[in-house]
């Protein structure tokens, strides 16, 4: 299950790796400057690292993985996934010092784009300092794509493998707009299919489906217009395929799109939607307003905005 590279293997770490781990990178200042986890001070510290590795693979498909060299087996550094949920994990690498700028980094994360495909992960994303400019380099090498500033971190999202075509015909339209209707929060709102059907079929609005062989499985209109050019006006996942990150790949897609043309990624969730607040906030999202009884008496809507920075330093790209 675990791939390996012309250069590279990886494996669990073990209780016998504790002091190479340690001397090789875990305790080096240089190595662990921008990592999130602090340099070790002692082999007991890289202990509680394996017993950590060992409860993450016990709950997970995977966690931490040793990268070896195959042409002479020395230990280069470390990689790895971690799982948040069954279909979403983060992944990084940290390698010993002798092994900078030999191309390591860039042939690890391909590794574990691959291991995360194959454990049927939708979401594959990592952090990073802003001011570690080589390994932001080295994410952009392999595939990803800046998706979220924050004040400590930037986050790196992998590009969903996901088949999304436009909004068909009018039929289309009308099973998507069955879908929103039998679905929250627009059951609460109390909007008809048929009063969804015009705000779907609205042709100065994107809409994009992900289908599968039982038709349409997931769908998200787009409003690319105005001051909050890239708002996500709807995403909405039949009910048979919610809970196996679809929702998140599609959501992901839409981010990458929009990101294209606006540093600024816009949605809004009812108040009483308090799961979709946490999903939201989960994917980088934070909260920048709230619109007072917006949609309905007695609800509000909270508005959020995932940015990659601001729309001036945008436009000079």
């Amino acid at each position: 299950m675990i791939p390996e590279t012309a250069r590279l293997r990886f494996r669990r770490p073990t209780a016998a790796d504790a002091e190479t781990i340690f001397a090789r990178y875990a305790s080096d200042p240089d190595v662990t400057r921008y990592l999130a986890w602090p340099r070790h001070q002692s082999v007991d510290d890289t202990r509680g690292f394996i017993a950590f590795s060992h409860s993450e693979w016990s709950t997970w498909p995977a966690g931490p993985l040793l990268i070896e060299s195959k042409a002479d087996g020395r230990l280069l550094g470390s990689t790895g996934l971690t799982f948040e949920s069954p279909t979403s994990a983060s992944t990084g690498y940290v390698l010993a010092k002798d092994a900078w700028g030999h191309g390591y980094a860039t042939e690890a994360l391909g590794a574990m784009v691959t291991l995360a495909d194959r454990l049927g992960a939708t979401r594959l994303f990592a952090l990073c300092r802003p001011e570690n400019a080589a390994s932001l380099r080295v994410l952009e090498k392999a595939g990803f794509l800046r998706n979220a500033d924050h004040s400590e971190s930037l986050l790196y999202l992998y590009p969903p493998d996901l088949h999304v075509e436009p909004l068909a015909d009018l039929d289309d339209a009308h099973a998507c707009a069955r879908m929103m209707a039998s679905s929250e929060p627009w059951i609460t709102l109390q909007r008809t299919a048929e009063a969804l059907v015009p705000v779907i079929s609205d042709p100065a609005k994107e809409v994009h489906l992900v289908r599968d062989a039982a038709g349409i499985a997931a769908f998200v209109i787009l409003d690319l217009r105005g001051l909050t050019n890239g708002y996500v006006q709807t995403i909405c996942v039949r009910e048979d395929r919610r809970g196996g990150g679809l929702g998140a790949a599609l959501l992901g897609w839409s981010e990458i799109h929009i990101q294209t043309q606006s540093p600024n990624v816009f949605l809004c969730v009812s108040s009483f939607n308090s799961g979709a607040q946490r999903f939201y906030a989960r994917l980088g999202y934070e909260r920048v307003g709230i619109l007072h009884e917006y949609v309905v008496r007695g609800a509000d809507e909270v508005l959020m905005r995932k940015t990659i920075g601001p729309l001036r330093v945008f436009q000079r790209r």
